[in-house]
């Protein structure tokens, strides 16, 4: 009977416990679910660093936060993002999860050389957008709401360089950014998903070849995520 009674007396403490995440990220409730690994509770935040078009310095940013690439997965936490975006006066778009599936590259690049349209909205099977297209980094966070927001298909920005005496290379944007800065006058944008080059825009002297990443947007902020405290 005590021992009963002392059951009763803990568990409001244990389910009454506030959900905190650490300094710098916000907590989010989810609606768990298959597609999101049954996540109830998530931590997003947004933070700062040069040449963040650059996948491996965007990545290496969440890791230092204890976090891992991430997305908005409803409305609600697109609007955190648009907060943050007009509260620190980022008019440039931020480094999300996701990058094409080296199988889909793969498969990119046979279209981009025998001059095809690579269609991942039309196209069946893996490489189709709402399939495997692109892998992501979070495994806690449903996709569906930030690809929903894409503008054009991807593959969406490609670039072609060759010369007489080199093989030609193909470049394309492969991957996902996400916009959702408040404008004062229309109260709040949505949000929207673009792309960019992974390979981060170049420093110093420009070959000929990386030109297309010299003037792609800059991107000086990434959404990371992780489990609360």
């Amino acid at each position: 009977m005590v021992a009963l009674l002392l059951l009763f007396l803990t568990i409001p403490a244990v389910f009454g416990k506030d959900v905190k995440c650490p300094e710098g990220f916000q907590h989010f409730k989810r609606t768990p679910t298959a597609k999101n690994n049954h996540t109830k509770n998530w931590c997003l935040g947004i933070f700062p660093a040069d040449r963040l078009d650059e996948r491996d310095r965007a990545r290496s940013i969440c890791a230092n936060n204890n976090a891992t690439l991430s997305l908005p997965e409803n409305q609600k936490e697109s609007d955190f993002i648009a907060a943050f975006s007009t509260k620190h006066n980022i008019s440039e778009t931020h480094a999300a999860d996701g990058q094409t599936s080296p199988r889909c590259a793969a498969r990119v690049y046979k279209a981009m050389k025998e001059n095809r349209v690579f269609n991942s909205l039309a196209i069946k099977g893996e490489c189709n957008l709402k399939n495997k297209y692109y892998l992501f980094d979070d495994s806690n966070t449903d996709p569906a709401f930030a690809l929903a927001k894409i503008v054009d298909p991807p593959p969406n920005q490609f670039s072609t360089f060759w010369t007489m005496v080199t093989p030609k290379v193909y470049h394309f944007a492969e991957c996902l950014t996400f916009n959702a800065q408040l404008i004062p006058k229309n109260a709040t944008i949505p949000g929207y998903a673009g792309t960019s080059y992974c390979v981060g825009r170049p420093v110093g002297k420009v070959d000929q070849e990386h030109e297309f990443a010299e003037h792609q947007p800059e991107i000086k902020s990434v959404i990371c995520g992780r489990h609360p405290l």
